[in-house]
């Protein structure tokens, strides 16, 4: 089918804002109002009738399973954007982005990653290593605390403790410095580190980050109320002053 046949299927508000010609476009509505099928209809308009390249798009979701839904919809309407379309949640992005570039960093590209049940394993052993046991509350404790210092995008190195904010505090620094050493030898990332060491490599590289900035003309983020700080500044790190940033997101 072609573009014209699909939007055929948007209200009035839908298609206004499929075809919007804003450089920034924030659109807001409520659940079940079809805010993942404009932005579906958006890329598919870009392509289909202004021409962009699709790898000059990128579209960021918050599942995996959307992120194909959304593509397998965009290739039934744009046939040619089926092998060069970047539709990803931010984690997927960002391993992506780090296959490429992260030898900056001195990590080797086929570096590890853990899931959530590879980090609890490393922390539960770490814990043993020093006189506890596996299921003590200490471990658990950790994982929250490693999780909480790095949504505020902090390692150890970053953390000085004058007076503990809790019990076993100076525990759980302990472990995660251990934590950070093991994963570092073993050449490895967890979930967390993906986006901070997306983040270190476009601050601090700028011809890495040119070199990004240079291929993306659209940024479009889907569930955009869920964005946290650390995946905005990614965002703002791949946006040039000339890209398009469109975000669907629902009323707070």
């Amino acid at each position: 089918m072609q573009y014209e046949e699909f939007v055929s299927s948007l209200n009035d508000k839908q298609l206004l804002a499929v075809e919007s010609p804003s450089q920034y476009l924030r659109i807001v509505a409520g659940a079940g109002s079809g805010k993942t099928r404009v932005l579906t209809y958006r890329i598919s308009y870009l392509i289909s009738q202004l021409k962009v390249q699709p790898w000059k798009i990128v579209a960021i979701t918050f599942t995996n399973k959307v992120a194909n839904e959304m593509k397998n919809r965009i290739v039934k309407i744009v046939p040619e954007a089926s092998k060069d379309l970047t539709i990803r949640t931010f984690h997927s992005f960002a391993a992506y982005f780090l296959r490429q570039e992260i030898e900056v960093l001195g990590y080797p590209t086929n570096f590890t990653i853990l899931d959530e049940e590879d980090q609890t394993k490393l922390v539960k052993d770490i814990a043993v290593s020093m006189g506890y046991k596996k299921n003590d509350p200490i471990v658990k404790k950790t994982i929250n605390y490693i999780g909480y210092n790095k949504l505020h995008e902090k390692y150890p190195g970053d953390i000085k403790i004058i007076h503990e904010k809790f019990e076993d505090e100076k525990v759980c620094l302990e472990i995660f410095e251990e934590y950070e050493n093991q994963k570092e030898r073993q050449s490895a990332l967890d979930f967390d580190d993906l986006l901070l060491k997306t983040n270190q490599i476009l601050a601090s590289y700028p011809l890495v980050q040119a070199k990004w900035r240079n291929r993306i003309d659209h940024i479009l983020v889907d569930e955009f109320q869920d964005t946290n700080d650390t995946e905005y500044k990614m965002i703002k790190y791949l946006l040039k002053p000339s890209a398009s940033l469109y975000v669907v997101g629902e009323r707070g």
